[in-house]
């Protein structure tokens, strides 16, 4: 299942907030939206380990969290793997667009080995893209289902880079 719909621009929120401010691909918190101060967040468990996949695969991230600041990660719930919001600014997809293709297949490669021993119908992925327009604002694309359809994403953030995708 993928859903696309407004999101709140990244940038302001984190400027609001007092974080980084996220300049290419970056995990934003789960509640990211919603939260009303910096405490308040939480990353998803799997925070570190993309983090580290991510410096693997020479995929340099902008954390939100500043030098010496750590947000806490949540709990996993059985047979699901929630992933962070990545954020992809305009300027990534439009410099160097094959970079979330790598970081998406590093994430799929990753959910491959944590669904291993789950049978098909019971693994689930959660993740979100958030893209930056060309004009600042922001889209979620929001997929829920078993890992091997992450592909569909890119489809999606494609379109709305193109200007594709007017959802409100």
């Amino acid at each position: 299942m993928i859903i696309v719909e407004n999101y709140v621009n990244v940038k302001e929120k984190a400027q609001k907030l007092n974080l980084n401010i996220p300049s290419q691909i970056a995990l934003l918190p789960l509640n990211f939206e919603t939260a009303i101060t910096k405490e308040e967040l939480v990353h998803a468990p799997t925070t570190p380990t993309i983090r580290k996949l991510w410096r693997q695969n020479n995929i340099q991230e902008t954390p939100i969290e500043k030098s010496g600041e750590k947000i806490p990660c949540s709990t996993e719930k059985a047979f699901e793997c929630i992933i962070d919001i990545i954020f992809v600014s305009f300027l990534l997809l439009s410099q160097n667009p094959h970079l979330i293709t790598i970081a998406l297949n590093v994430i799929s490669n990753y959910l491959t080995d944590w669904f291993k021993g789950i049978p098909y119908n019971e693994g689930k992925a959660e993740l979100s893209i958030v893209v930056e327009t060309r004009s600042g604002d922001c889209k979620k694309v929001k997929y829920k289902g078993p890992p091997d359809g992450l592909d569909k994403l890119l489809d999606k953030v494609d379109e709305i880079f193109k200007g594709g995708h007017d959802e409100k």
